[in-house]
């Protein structure tokens, strides 16, 4: 990968690390703690050793990066994922060598060499990927038009015989080539022109919706009104879809359709409770909450049944998040933040997660 040997006073941070389990046999470790704020992943044990790159540059509120890694391996990001790891990115990835299949979400995938996938990192993970190189701009979820904030991007799989495609593939290359030259205005510009061509090579896909563009724009807008009328009802007793219709002057059906893909009203704010409660014991004063308590204030019929509703969510109990803001959480390597390069990716993606951490406060 070329670099410009005199870069601008003001260049980009940058980060590069390099993995080899011939050099450092806990190679494997360092390189699921370093991804842990993005995705779990379990590597598959081969015959040949494990060697792996990883490097990038900072855009501003952005990221262009490569990977490459000589092992499979299974990649998860669980619910319970999404709400502690307070990352809330698109990733609009590149696979220039290698693929992956699973399941996004609910959508499953195949994704080839040559073709570039969405990731929502707000949304869950199960995929195997083989041995792969890829190359990923990583976007605030609040950096992108609106007209895709509203588009179903988990697991969309971009045509690679489309023009708008092959030229946000060039693109994604170019950006990894020479980012490290660009000025924060070329930066900047650099991640919107990325945005135009996605939302180009999207303009073939269906989202689902049989309703055209201008009747499309009104759904989005009252759903974005709806939603914000939810959070901030999240624990009225009476929040309820009789409520919410008679508030927003709409009926219950025109309702129920704009939260179909949530699987109906009562299961978007059940959904949005149950967030908010464990983001509410991952705060400092949730030792002091008590489960019942919350359980109540979230119109929950009882901690019994608050407990398996969480659970059944975030695949883990209320008290264990609790248990995990105390500092009972998951420990890394020993002897990774020794190792400077590891140590500069891992506080990136630490600076990554603060604006969604504020966000949710």
């Amino acid at each position: 990968m070329s670099r410009n040997p005199f870069p601008p006073p003001d260049a980009p941070p940058q980060f590069s690390a390099q993995f080899d389990s011939r050099v450092t046999p806990d190679a494997p470790d360092i390189w699921r703690t370093l991804v842990r704020p993005f995705v779990d992943v379990q590597i598959e044990a081969g015959m040949q050793p494990f060697t792996g790159q990883m490097s990038g540059t900072h855009l501003g509120d952005s990221l262009i990066s490569r990977s490459a890694c000589s092992a499979n391996m299974r990649h998860r990001r669980t619910a319970l994922d999404v709400r502690r790891s307070q990352v809330d990115h698109l990733l609009i990835q590149l696979f220039v060598a290698g693929g992956t299949q699973g399941d996004y979400g609910k959508h499953p995938v195949d994704i080839r060499a040559g073709s570039i996938g969405l990731l929502d990192l707000g949304q869950t993970l199960d995929s195997r990927t083989t041995s792969f190189s890829t190359i990923t701009l990583t976007v605030p979820r609040d950096r992108l038009p609106t007209a895709l904030r509203s588009r179903k991007l988990h697991g969309a799989l971009l045509d690679p015989g489309q023009g708008a495609t092959r030229l946000l593939a060039s693109h994604l290359s170019q950006l990894m080539q020479h980012a490290t030259s660009l000025t924060r205005e070329e930066m900047s510009a650099s991640v919107n022109a990325g945005l135009i061509l996605l939302s180009g090579s999207l303009s073939t896909l269906r989202d689902g919706e049989d309703d055209g563009p201008a009747r499309q724009v009104v759904r989005n807008g009252m759903r974005r009104l709806v939603r914000r009328h939810i959070e901030r009802h999240l624990d009225a007793e009476q929040l309820s879809p009789e409520t919410i219709a008679a508030a927003m002057g709409i009926s219950r059906s025109s309702l129920y359709r704009l939260f179909l893909r949530d699987g109906g009203v009562n299961a978007y704010i059940q959904g949005r409770r149950l967030d908010r409660c464990f983001d509410e014991l991952l705060l400092a004063a949730g030792g002091h909450i008590g489960i019942a308590e919350l359980a109540y204030r979230y119109g929950f019929s009882s901690e019994s049944a608050f407990s398996r509703a969480f659970r059944l969510r975030f695949g883990t109990s209320p008290s264990e998040v609790r248990a995990h803001a105390r500092g009972h959480g998951d420990s890394e390597p020993a002897d990774i933040r020794s190792r400077e390069d590891a140590a500069m990716i891992q506080a990136w993606l630490s600076d990554i997660r603060q604006p969604a951490a504020v966000a949710a406060r």
